[in-house]
């Protein structure tokens, strides 16, 4: 799967760690290679001189808010849109002026676009057909995808018989029927419910594994491109403003932006008082004294320090480690309890914690004490 294999490339390097995820996996896929891309509408920079490497049989996210430019730099790849600047190279030959239908991309989009008057096998097999590929090569082609994406059963039935999440997989079906060695995907799930969607999830991160097709999937979703990809590539305003594999977009994000919009934050200012090669003892405004990871040359200020929720350790005692803390809001969510508190200096702070048994829920009011370790915060660009 795409996150341990990244977790066993340890040190590589972001390409490097993305070709030893190709070559565990077979490899059909081409390369890409985006170089000072641009496409601009007036004043506005719907994207803004981008530039991005791809490898072959990479699963790569664009994530970003609405507005960001992942759709649009989807759109220059596949066709749709032609650049206004720089250039776009698939296996090192240039596609500006190669037809959307000549580039042999597969495509999957929010909507299914499925044929309603033909059965699940007649629309896997439709691109097939247009492409003047042989009845006996079509119907075992079409067979082993519908196997692959587990719609055997289904073959004979019309796109109004099945589900939302069934007919997406129909939809996807026909996109790598024809094994091609890039698939273009934007915001394919959004349109299913929660259980659905991450099922979907997975079979599609099974279904690269299995073709080895190069990925670019555009999503706002977060959780799709942490559970998904080789690496993401966070947009804003046109621009990627940082790129890397799941685990380090969120443990280390760049900036505010990355950090807010990559899973939930808490965003505290703090002064350093230390530093000591990559780890720095700072104070927040109600005094809290702490440690935290950098990998910046700073060392006087103040800086924003990211904690995240999940890494925050509640006590109902003080340690030596801890700070007071008084609970404005405590939900349970089933697995684990979202609790927001507020420090001495009237930060708000949002923790969640695994549900046990030992742990009721904290009432409004209760007095709670929160600590967290270097290994927990960051210190942000």
């Amino acid at each position: 799967m795409a996150e341990p294999v990244a977790l066993r490339a340890g040190n590589l390097g972001a390409r490097g760690a993305a070709s030893q995820a190709a070559q565990a996996r077979q490899v059909i896929g081409s390369s890409i290679a985006v170089r000072e891309a641009e496409k601009r509408y007036g004043q506005f920079h719907a994207v803004d001189r981008i530039s991005l490497d791809i490898e072959p049989g990479e699963f790569i996210t664009l994530l970003g808010p609405s507005g960001s430019g992942k759709t649009t730099l989807l759109n220059l790849l596949a066709g749709f849109q032609t650049l206004d600047g720089g250039e776009i190279l698939v296996d090192g030959k240039p596609v500006h002026n190669v037809p959307t239908h000549k580039r042999g991309f597969g495509m999957v989009f929010q909507s299914y676009a499925l044929f309603p008057n033909m059965t699940v096998t007649q629309n896997v097999a439709f691109p097939m057909r247009m492409a003047g590929v042989d009845r006996a090569t079509t119907a075992r082609r079409v067979a082993e995808t519908l196997e692959i994406m587990r719609l055997s059963a289904h073959a004979d039935k019309a796109p109004s018989e099945m589900s939302g999440g069934q007919q997406q997989r129909v939809a996807i079906a026909r996109a790598i029927v024809m094994r091609p060695k890039v698939v273009l995907m934007d915001e394919p799930l959004s349109a299913l419910d929660r259980r659905l969607r991450e099922s979907i999830q997975i079979e599609i991160r099974d279904l690269h594994q299995t073709i080895g097709s190069t990925i670019l999937f555009v999503t706002h979703d977060q959780g799709e491109a942490l559970t998904m990809s080789d690496r993401i590539a966070v947009l804003d305003a046109g621009k990627i403003v940082q790129i890397g594999r799941p685990l380090d977009i969120y443990r280390h994000p760049a900036n505010r932006f990355v950090a807010s919009f990559v899973g939930e934050s808490n965003l505290i200012e703090a002064e350093i008082m230390q530093k000591r090669g990559t780890t720095v003892t700072l104070k927040n405004r109600s005094g809290y004294v702490f440690d935290a990871e950098s990998r910046d040359a700073i060392d006087v200020g103040r800086v924003t320090v990211l904690v995240r929720p999940e890494r925050i350790a509640i006590a109902d005692e003080a340690t030596a480690n801890s700070t007071p803390v008084t609970v404005t809001s405590a939900i349970f969510l089933g697995e684990t309890l979202r609790i927001e508190a507020q420090m001495e200096s009237g930060e708000t702070l949002l923790v969640r914690c695994p549900d046990s048994a030992k742990r009721p829920l904290p009432n409004i009011g209760d007095r709670l004490h929160v600590s967290w370790g270097p290994e927990d915060c960051w210190v942000l660009a």
